[in-house]
């Protein structure tokens, strides 16, 4: 199989192209979407996980566009969970009252730190910086499920990203389910 999409498949008479979108980033891997009168395919490389092992793999599915039954596609928003949180939350005050104390000076500090009064304000800052990390990250992932036959179901995570959300906008509008 060739990373192009349009290499790899025979359109049939009668078939355009109606969209081809190559650049979609999916979660560890890359996809190409291409949507045509009659089927819409869907090719993926990346690494996958056969046999216990993780392998390079390519992939290609066609789905007939008649036999769509559902389409959907949502974002899903993951915070870390409680004890993550709460560990970035403990971080973050340990971090302020460090800061505090090395400013008022009720910390001693070895003269042999280079940049002294530089870099210690700098490691309560790295500190700061983590423990907001830790407190307010929250990863997002857009998913699109296509139901199609009778129980051909068909998962794809893409990274939100406004090119993979207009490209599943796009799909969403074209693709009418039965």
């Amino acid at each position: 199989m060739k990373n192009n999409i349009l290499k790899n498949i025979d359109l049939d008479s009668g078939e355009k192209i109606y969209k081809d979108f190559r650049k979609l980033n999916a979660k560890g891997y890359t996809c190409q979407i291409l949507l045509t009168t009659k089927r819409l395919i869907i090719f993926s490389r990346g690494f996958g996980i056969g046999r216990g092992k993780k392998t390079k793999q390519k992939r290609m599915n066609e789905i007939d566009i008649n036999s769509i039954r559902r389409l959907e596609y949502y974002i899903e928003y993951l915070k870390n969970n409680i004890w993550v949180r709460l560990i970035g939350f403990i971080l973050l005050v340990i971090a302020i009252a460090a800061g505090y104390f090395i400013y008022m000076g009720k910390v001693a500090i070895p003269a042999s730190i280079p940049f002294q009064p530089y870099s210690k304000y700098g490691a309560v800052a790295l500190l700061v910086f983590i423990g907001i990390l830790m407190l307010f990250k929250i990863r997002k992932t857009l998913y699109l499920n296509i139901t199609s036959g009778a129980s051909d179901k068909t998962v794809l995570k893409f990274d939100v990203r406004k090119y993979n959300e207009l490209a599943i906008r796009y799909l969403a509008s074209r693709i009418r389910p039965q």
